[in-house]
Formats: structure tokens, sequence, C-alpha cells
């Protein structure tokens, strides 16, 4: 395992992605989750994109790329025709610079709860879309890895991964984002461990409010994720899994003691709403002893002026437990997918 970033932390600090490798490099991080294509490159040029990816490997760096558009046809703005052809064209672009993982979400949050067509429409919806684009994306050899955002949740997408193909769909884990659905950390990484091929790495706290409780994004290690579990379980599938921690501020709130939340988690069991609830209880002990700081008042700090301390915070309590449990990167076959046998 190698400790990386998502480039979407770094955009206060206004660099360009070829900028962005240099900073990851002398901030000791090992590689790059981009963003969409058309970040990288506005007219998603070829050339540019391949400059990019060979300046990173020159530095040793591990990197990845996102779709510019969501898998959802109930999230874009094009017709469905002109949604497959942009797809298609960036599932090629990326194939010939080497970027066969790709990363994407189905929406971020408002369409599960707010959307006129129901949420299981979408996810079904979401299927059928990638399931149409099987022939390229076998042809080239990648994968679409569907992020644990603010809309699904992990039993989702093994459902979505399943009934598509796990040769082409897979799931990119954010490990704070399946606290926005009181699913615990670790009963989460083993529903999506064997699906996982990228990630999203960050810790929260979590506390109670009257209708549920809120949610504050952390750098890994200070907050309540037990990442000596959680890791582990995903190595045991994917040894070498790009660790990429996405980092950012923002308070999230989640209504889980309304009944109208409830009835659009039908997968929740009560064990794991009882484990996330002590989850929650736990941190706000915590919070009450002065053992974490108040979330409202750290919330008042820029985060622009933060960025490297809470990276170079994260980066080294990983790369310490990654050390210390013996997770290190392993061999990495270098050959295309296409004539590799392995799957992760």
């Amino acid at each position: 395992m190698k400790v990386g970033v998502d480039t979407f932390t770094l955009q206060p600090l206004r660099l360009s992605p070829m900028d962005q490798l240099d900073f990851i490099k002398t901030t000791g991080l090992d590689g790059a989750q981009f963003g969409g294509l058309r970040t990288l490159s506005k007219n998603l040029e070829l050339s540019e994109l391949k400059a990019l990816r060979e300046r990173a490997d020159a530095l040793g760096l591990y990197s990845h790329v996102s779709l510019s558009s969501s898998c959802n046809p109930h999230a874009v703005t094009e017709s469905p025709e002109e949604h497959r052809r942009s797809v298609v064209r960036e599932i090629e672009l990326a194939a010939q610079c080497g970027w066969h993982e790709l990363h994407c979400s189905l929406g971020g949050g408002d369409e599960r709860y707010m959307h006129p067509v129901s949420w299981q429409v979408q996810l079904a919806d979401s299927a059928k879309f990638i399931r149409s684009l099987a022939p390229v994306l076998r042809e080239r050899g990648s994968r679409i890895d569907l992020e644990t955002h603010g809309d699904s949740t992990t039993a989702e997408l093994v459902r979505l991964v399943e009934d598509v193909g796990p040769d082409i769909a897979g799931i990119c884990l954010d490990t704070a984002n399946v606290l926005c659905h009181c699913e615990n950390p670790v009963l989460a990484a083993q529903r999506a461990a064997p699906y996982t091929h990228l990630t999203h790495i960050k810790d929260a706290v979590v506390f109670f409010t009257d209708r549920g409780y809120r949610r504050q994004t952390l750098p890994p290690g200070r907050g309540v994720i037990d990442w000596a579990t959680v890791l582990p379980i995903l190595a045991a599938h994917s040894p070498n899994l790009p660790i990429s921690i996405e980092d950012h501020k923002w308070i999230f709130q989640f209504h889980c003691f309304d009944n109208h939340w409830l009835a659009l988690h039908p997968d929740l069991g009560l064990p794991e709403f009882a484990s996330f609830m002590k989850l929650v209880w736990e941190c706000q002990k915590r919070l009450a002893s002065g053992a974490l700081a108040d979330p409202d008042e750290y919330e008042k700090i820029p985060f622009d002026e933060e960025i490297k301390t809470r990276l170079t915070s994260g980066c080294t309590f990983l790369k310490a437990l990654i050390a210390r449990l013996g997770l290190e990167d392993k061999a990495v076959d270098t050959r295309p997918r296409s004539l590799s046998m392995t799957v992760s």
C-alpha cells in the first residue's frame, strides 16, 4: 500500500496538474488520484494527458483519474446518446495513457433524498448504463470504480458491481463517507473490500443532534475510524491498493431519527445501527471531555491554512501504520490488465 492524495484536497492551492505532482512528490506522498479528465485537459487533448502520466511515472508516483461525468443518467444534463459518447471517449483516452481504474460517482447525495426519480430506480438505470459500456471497458481492460459518495452505500454498490460484472465495475471506498449512512466503517470495509480498487481516505468525528448526527472530516488518525482493522481488511483483497487521502473541511448532518431517512436505508440492519450509535456516543464523550476539539470552533480555521499540516499528519500516520502492519507495496505486475490474469 502506498499513500497518496486525491487532488480535490489541493484545490485551494490553485496548482496546475503538473505542479500538483511536484507538490505531491516534495510533500512525501506517493501518488495522485486526479479529478475528471476535463479538469486535466479542458479539450481532452491526448498529448496533454500523456504528458501528465509520463511526468507522474518519472517522479515515481502512482496516478489515477476520474471520469468527468456521473454514470447515473439521472444526474447529468446531456442526452443519453451524448452522455454515452462522452464517457466512451474518456475511457478510451484514459486507457491510451495507461489509466484503467476510473473513479466515478453516482451523485452528491441530494439525488438519493430529493430527486423525483426514486433512488432504487437511479441505481438500476446506472447499472444499465455501465452495462452498456461493457464492450469498450473490456476491450480497453478498464473498470469504473464507483465511490461511496454522499449517495451510495457499500451494500448498494456491491450489488451493482456483482450485477454488471466485477471486471468492468468496482468500488472507490471513501472511508468517512460510509459514516453518512450509519455504516460501521469496519463492516463497510468488509463488504466493499473484494471490489475495492481505489480509495478516498479520510477520518471524521460524529456527534449527536436532535434529529440524528453530524460528521466533521478530519485527517486519518484523528477521528473514529479503526485504521488498524480497516487497512488489513482492504489489503487482504488488494495488497497494492492506492491509499489516496481526500481531505477537506465541512460539517454534514444526517437525519437518521426521521422515518423518511430510515426508509431510504433498507439495508441498514439493527445490529449495525446500534454499533454506529455506540461509535457516535463514544465520540460524544471524547468531545465532552475535551479530548477532541469542538467541531464548530475548529471549523472556523480556514482549510487552506491547514492543508499541508493536515496532509503531513495523515500521511505520517498512515505510513507508520502500514509499516507496522507489514502492508507495504508488494511486487507489481506492470503488464496491461488485458494481458494480466489479475483483476485488482
